[in-house]
């Protein structure tokens, strides 16, 4: 079942983000350095991996004398890796990085470490309505409709404009975000508790005005760029690096509401270094680091001390009225549904698209 994550939940929290102290050093942020003098981060390649190292590892870790090392891969293979090791005395991950369902579906299998708080003070500082006992959420955002403003006469405020037929073979999907596709699909046919069923009713029929599915998030970003497709639901973070990166789009948060979604962290149950895992998470919730990466990821800050230029704060965040209407997502329910919503979108949604 969703939830609407009300403003008093969510923002009484969140309001530090436009009044917070200066981002001077908070002898919080780092165990020291004879404490932790190394931790292995399991995480994604690419921009995620390198701003890790420059919001965190250089500036926090390496400044207290310690050392980072990083083990890239997809989230599959690191949950693969996490239930390998399992039964192992000493696995070969401190800190592990997914996705939120990721994570809650990881969790299950019992190889991670309750979040041991008074290891990671800044946790005290996280958005209420983001904190989970097993993990720290590190940064989140949510899925908004995302178009090409120069082929729309005004902002679409539902993602339902993608039954428009003057929209026919201009609407686009990423393959890779199925299971939030039909979700956001839910909100955007009425339902709010979620029923997945209706979003599955209204992919087909979506599906009758010949959408396209790309194979990739950034696959989306080049048929955007290319006039291939006008419109796409994603997350607004990402909205905004196409936009900064000269994709000719903009977004619109959906009156149906939207889709959050939270990158987390947590330490592996056979961590070889605990203490240090969890001083490593406490970096992660570092105001400087927040600060960091909503200025290059354009995902919004989960601490409430994260002190975010007006500008800046505007573009990645989201109004009282935008968070009103995000959705708690049943993480339960929706990893149970998992496989029946990949077996309709790879047998029925997909298929000749």
């Amino acid at each position: 079942m969703s939830h609407p994550i009300t403003r008093r939940t969510f923002l009484k929290a969140a309001s530090g983000l436009l009044v917070a102290p200066s981002l001077g050093f908070d002898p919080r942020a780092a165990l020291a350095a004879d404490a932790c003098p190394s931790v292995v981060v399991g995480t994604w390649g690419g921009d995620y991996l390198n701003l890790l190292e420059q919001n965190i590892g250089k500036p926090i870790i390496a400044a207290a004398g310690g050392r980072v090392t990083y083990d890239s891969a997809d989230q599959i293979g690191r949950m693969t890796k996490l239930r390998a090791e399992k039964i192992a005395r000493h696995g070969s991950l401190d800190v592990a990085c997914l996705a939120d369902i990721d994570m809650f579906d990881v969790n299950r299998s019992g190889v991670l470490e309750p979040l041991d708080t008074k290891l990671v003070p800044n946790s005290a500082r996280t958005i209420e309505a983001l904190r989970r006992p097993y993990s720290i959420p590190h940064i989140f955002s949510a899925m908004v409709i995302v178009y090409n403003p120069e082929k729309f006469q005004a902002k679409p405020d539902s993602f339902a404009v993608a039954l428009d037929p003057k929209l026919k073979g201009r609407v686009g999907f990423s393959d890779i975000l199925y299971n939030f596709n039909v979700l956001q699909s839910s909100l955007a046919a009425g339902q709010h508790n979620g029923d997945t069923t209706a979003g599955i009713q209204f992919l087909r029929e979506v599906r009758k005005q010949q959408p396209k599915v790309y194979p990739s998030n950034e696959a989306v970003a080049a048929a955007l760029k290319s006039g291939e497709i006008w419109m796409t639901c994603m997350w607004k973070a990402r909205a905004l690096q196409w936009k900064k990166g000269g994709v000719p789009v903009d977004y619109a948060f959906p009156k149906e509401g939207g889709v959050p979604v939270t990158f987390e962290a947590a330490v592996a149950k056979n961590a070889p270094s605990r203490a240090c895992g969890f001083n490593y998470l406490n970096a992660m919730l570092d105001a400087r680091a927040q600060v960091g990466f909503a200025e290059t990821m354009g995902y919004a800050p989960t601490v409430t001390d994260a002190a975010l230029p007006p500008t800046l704060q505007q573009s990645v965040g989201f109004t009282n009225a935008e968070l009103d209407r995000l959705v708690k997502v049943d993480y339960a329910r929706f990893t149970a549904e998992k496989p029946a919503l990949l077996d309709f979108w790879n047998k029925e949604f997909k298929p000749g698209l």
